[in-house]
């Protein structure tokens, strides 16, 4: 081969190869995340979460993100696994729920999401006005009836302030079981007109709920009720990151989602999201209490 003809085998090299480096380079700066939530309905949890996913993705473009997956778990422990090997970037759940997994899996609160224009919540454990009980020590002995395993309004919430109050929870097999000796005993209704109907009838001493749900059905009881104890408000719903994501564009994240509900896409979109009104910056006050419930966190059960 003569130096002319090796020149041309050069030229041509270079040709084929170099737009092929760069197309694997471009393809390079392509990035997918994730966004997770725990639900036992995945084709429906998919199916909401889908248009919020493809608006996040379309808003960080520019920023080398050509993809936002949505990764549904089964339980906290999936979703605890998920986020330690990076699986998911980003998780939205209840705070309390968020609380115990950044606990177990180093992931961080980012932001406060408004899930149907509510910004905070609180539960209240209530009992019937002629029952004598004053004070959640009276519930030793007794048995309180929860909502469901993974209702943090109706279950989690109230179950860390009667831990935080000093009481032992005790959960029994079922409501015809004895409760259990100087501990609180509770037993799952697995919705909120059960609740009422096994406290109207004297079959539990105790319920718990949502405060919004609780004035709903404390005007269409058949004997009155009293509240016994009501939570410290916490944030209704959050995002948390995963420990690792790269800070500049959990940044990047935090900008779009912030001025979400100033465009007339994003609020359709928020909107589709279970009525999400807007994200922000969770307020300290609210953060404070969540930091005072963590240390009972690992002592309650959460499906």
């Amino acid at each position: 081969m003569n130096k002319l003809q090796a020149l041309s085998v050069i030229r041509l090299v270079i040709v084929l190869i170099i737009p092929l480096l760069l197309g694997r380079a471009i393809d390079a700066k392509a990035e997918t995340i994730s966004i997770g939530t725990i639900s036992s309905d995945p084709v429906g949890e998919i199916k909401l979460f889908t248009p919020f996913a493809n608006y996040l993705a379309q808003e960080l473009s520019a920023d080398g993100i050509d993809e936002v997956k949505i990764v549904i778990a089964s339980d906290v422990r999936q979703m605890v696994k998920m986020l330690k090997h990076h699986e998911v970037d980003l998780f939205i759940d209840s705070s309390i729920t968020a609380s115990i997994i950044n606990q177990l899996s180093g992931s961080q609160f980012m932001l406060r999401r408004w899930k149907k224009g509510r910004g905070k919540y609180r539960s209240v454990i209530f009992v019937t006005e002629d029952s004598g009980i004053k004070r959640l020590d009276d519930l030793k002995d007794k048995v309180i009836a929860f909502e469901e395993p993974f209702s943090t309004s109706g279950y989690v919430l109230p179950a860390l302030v009667i831990l935080q109050s000093g009481n032992e929870l005790y959960k029994l097999q079922s409501l015809r079981s004895e409760p259990e000796a100087d501990k609180v005993s509770y037993v799952m209704a697995y919705d909120n007109e059960t609740q009422m109907v096994w406290l109207e009838r004297g079959r539990v001493a105790a319920a718990a709920m949502a405060e919004s749900d609780f004035l709903e059905y404390s005007n269409n009881v058949l004997v009155p009720l009293k509240s016994l104890y009501t939570t410290p408000y916490v944030p209704y719903h959050v995002v948390v990151r995963r420990p690792g994501l790269e800070e500049r564009l959990v940044q990047r994240i935090k900008d779009v989602l912030l001025v979400a509900h100033e465009g007339k896409q994003g609020v359709e979109v928020m909107m589709s999201f279970e009525k999400t009104t807007k994200f922000d910056e969770i307020p300290d006050d609210l953060l404070s209490e969540i930091k005072k419930l963590e240390q009972y966190l690992g002592d309650v059960t959460v499906n």
